[in-house]
């Protein structure tokens, strides 16, 4: 179930209730993390927004995002996330300027609070054995770097809401997170550092 241009995926309404298996890891059912260079169907973005990020020069950054889009959109999907038809919009007039392939490009309505979806965008697991649902999403639990730049509300609901829109399962470790502090070799090897992920601001415990 995919979006386009025209519109986003409607959420599936039945199928996930019973999945993932209580009391079942990920591993125990299956699924692992890819690793980096594994092949991927898409990549995902959030649409940059937040002023506060670029103080007075946002709109500068427009034509090189547009432009870094048409050089990911010669080899795959990219999906941006954006909060609603008035983003996407403008959006679409950025990347029409830059001459993007916009039959490479898929808009989701999920809102954000920033744009950095590599730390608290979906997680995605594969199990190539599973009869059903061969990806699953991981959705962490995110604080915008240890509650540095609030508010991420937005930005916490992200990969569940991908998930629902993708039809996909989901799985909550309760593990506070982002996407970039991790690299994974698809073999069960993690690079990270313990002075990011279990730093007081994000799992103290």
């Amino acid at each position: 179930m995919v979006s386009n241009t025209s519109g986003v995926p409607d959420a599936p309404t039945s199928g996930l209730a019973s999945f993932p298996a209580a009391g079942f890891t990920p591993q125990q059912l299956g699924y692992y993390f890819p690793a980096e260079w594994h092949q991927h169907e898409a990549t995902w973005l959030s649409w940059p927004h937040k002023e506060a990020s670029w103080p007075g020069k946002l709109h500068t950054i427009y034509p090189y995002y547009a432009h870094f889009i048409k050089e990911l959109a010669k080899h795959e999907l990219v999906r941006i996330n954006v909060a609603d038809e008035k983003m996407k919009s403008f959006a679409l007039k950025h990347l029409q300027k830059q001459g993007v392939d916009l039959t490479k490009v898929e808009f989701y309505f999920n809102e954000t609070n920033d744009a950095w979806c590599r730390d608290h965008g979906p997680a995605f697991l594969i199990n190539p054995h599973a009869t059903d649902h061969k990806k699953a999403i991981v959705d962490w639990g995110y604080n915008a770097w240890g509650d540095k730049y609030p508010p991420y509300d937005l930005d916490d609901v992200v990969p569940t809401k991908i998930a629902q829109q993708l039809g996909l399962p989901v799985f909550n470790p309760g593990i506070v997170m982002e996407g970039g502090s991790v690299e994974f070799n698809g073999n069960g090897t993690i690079l990270t550092s313990t002075a990011c992920l279990l730093n007081e601001n994000r799992n103290p415990t």
